[in-house]
């Protein structure tokens, strides 16, 4: 596999991160948000500067791993370009979250009704990129039992699941421009074709196998 330049920088800046504002940051912290974007969770300082770089550092290992003892390796081989890019996505992801997270506790306060939608929105939008090239295999896509068990449904359902997540992708950061419902449509847009698409999967598959 190619060398991981970008996961590395962002596993270190996290690292960083956690050192320079760790003095700044109160004793105890905000750490969660409800739908309305109301604060209704709190943490500790050390749990919070801990926790990011240990999370970056987990999913880098467990992104690059898995793929190694995939009964389908050679496939995401054949994608192993977008592959990386997913994983680079997904850690820079959640270094803007730990970014959030800090501003916010030393009341450099970015509305989480705002910053989120717009976060996940571009993540959807890598996501639908990434599963438009995936290959069948059992780490990374949409695996439902009739995916998994036909390539022609696989291709299919993420022929249709890269539409709809790049839709819901341009349609979640849009949201942001209406705060008050920002978070309820994030969810929707997150639920409503992950569940679309496994029912999609099945009666695929159920045609298939009449055919």
């Amino acid at each position: 596999m190619k060398k991981p330049i970008i996961p590395f920088f962002t596993i270190f800046i996290s690292v960083v991160t956690s050192l320079l504002f760790y003095n700044e940051l109160p004793i105890k912290m905000v750490s969660h948000w409800n739908a309305q974007g109301v604060v209704d969770g709190y943490s500790s300082r050390l749990f919070n500067v801990i926790f990011f770089p240990i999370l970056h550092i987990i999913l880098f290992l467990m992104l690059i791993y898995l793929p190694k003892i995939d009964p389908k390796k050679k496939n995401i081989k054949m994608f192993e370009d977008t592959y990386f890019l997913f994983i680079s996505v997904i850690l820079i992801f959640f270094y803007f979250v730990q970014l959030q997270v800090f501003l916010w506790n030393i009341d450099i306060k970015v509305p989480i009704e705002i910053s989120f939608p717009i976060l996940f929105g571009i993540l959807f939008i890598f996501v639908s990129y990434l599963i438009k090239n995936a290959k069948q295999n059992f780490t990374i896509g949409i695996r439902t039992p009739w995916t998994l068990a036909s390539e022609k449904v696989w291709d299919k359902t993420h022929s249709l699941g890269a539409k709809l997540f790049r839709i819901g992708g341009i349609l979640t950061i849009l949201s942001s421009l209406f705060p008050k419902y920002s978070l309820i449509a994030l969810f929707i847009f997150i639920i409503a074709p992950s569940i679309y698409l496994f029912i999609y999967s099945y009666i695929e598959f159920k045609k298939e196998m009449k055919e």
